[in-house]
């Protein structure tokens, strides 16, 4: 099989989603004995990533999209069998023997929700990389349709759906803690309209003995902003550690999930892996992930959202330990292990 080099530039960004998908695919596939070269730039290595047991190369300056598209396919001139594999979305164009990842296209399902030059970006060169592509990876069976309905052109057979997972070695159920000092539902993402935290807000007022604690930073790609007001019953973290959320997701009542549009979605299966109860946005691909370990409401309509968190409210005493049980029946189905296989069968492919 030729040999395998990994885009490594995830490596000098901080880790959000697409990140730690790059991340723990990476370190799933070296721990099941994979041989690969993660291609970086000369750049600091971005705060959380270990990469003590992985082989990585320093090539070129910088970290922009210049380095992935005209400085990375430079190093892979004189390697003649290989196999460029990217994981956080578009890889380097010129590279014609490569596999990239499409997480999802939001950006074409509403370019409101980005900023100008981060949709015309991905708009024209998505296409170009999944042209010059020998596989494409995506993380669901509903990003697979997606693909399929934005880009005809791409055959079926070509599409690898590989399921990222929750680090089940760090987001596990903890029986030690304290209780809370109140009572409280989580929601954890990035602050971007699709994450549809302006409903939540909403649908929260009039809830009482229940705080909403909300997670996330706001991110400079995004278009539209959320519109949010200040409440006295919800309480804005910012950006938590994985050590604080471990014990945010350990102390809520619930986990909140109210997404319009998503790939896949960690956040619901790193809280199922936790014991905490799941209530989520009734979409196609969140019902893929979560199945029946989860309360559903329809995510565009607050009066939905804010019945179905006061259904589970009152009823928690029965709904909880079903859904926790559930939860960490679901969460099982997915691993980094089958994560790298199907990347791997992607790779040997191509």
């Amino acid at each position: 099989m030729p040999h395998l080099y990994v885009n490594g530039r995830f490596l000098t960004r901080r880790m959000t989603g697409v990140e730690r998908f790059a991340y723990n695919t990476c370190k799933a596939m070296a721990a099941m004995g994979y041989e690969f070269t993660i291609v970086c730039p000369h750049a600091t290595i971005a705060e959380g990533y270990d990469v003590s047991d992985l082989h990585v190369v320093h090539y070129g300056r910088g970290n922009s999209h210049f380095w992935e598209q005209c400085v990375l396919p430079f190093y892979l001139l004189s390697k003649r069998d290989s196999v460029l594999c990217s994981f956080t979305g578009l890889g380097s164009i010129p590279v014609s023997h490569k596999v990239m990842t499409i997480h999802d296209l939001s950006f074409l399902e509403n370019p409101r929700w980005f900023s100008k030059p981060y949709y015309w970006w991905y708009k024209l060169m998505t296409p170009l990389a999944a042209r010059t592509s020998r596989r494409i990876i995506t993380v669901s069976k509903f990003s697979k349709g997606e693909i399929q309905r934005f880009y005809p052109f791409i055959p079926d057979e070509t599409i690898h759906v590989a399921h990222p997972a929750a680090d089940t070695q760090h987001f596990t159920r903890l029986t030690n803690l304290q209780p809370p000092a109140e009572r409280f539902a989580l929601a954890v993402s990035s602050l971007d309209p699709r994450k549809n935290f302006a409903r939540l807000v909403e649908a929260f007022q009039g809830i009482n003995g229940c705080k909403l604690y909300i997670a996330g930073n706001a991110n400079r790609v995004f278009g539209e902003g959320e519109g949010t007001t200040m409440s006295e019953n919800v309480k804005w973290l910012g950006r938590v550690s994985d050590d604080e959320l471990l014990r945010l997701y350990n102390q809520a009542e619930c986990f909140i999930f109210p997404s319009i549009y998503e790939g896949f979605g960690i956040p619901p299966v790193e809280a199922m892996a936790c014991g905490c109860p799941v209530i989520a946005s009734d979409i196609p691909v969140v019902c893929e992930v979560c199945g029946d370990a989860a309360l559903y409401f329809t995510p565009t309509d607050p009066q939905s959202i804010h019945d179905t968190i006061c259904h589970y409210l009152e009823h928690s005493d029965t709904l909880k330990p079903q859904l926790r049980e559930k939860g960490f029946s679901r969460c099982q189905r997915y691993s980094w292990e089958k994560t790298a296989k199907a990347v791997m069968e992607a790779v040997e492919k191509a």
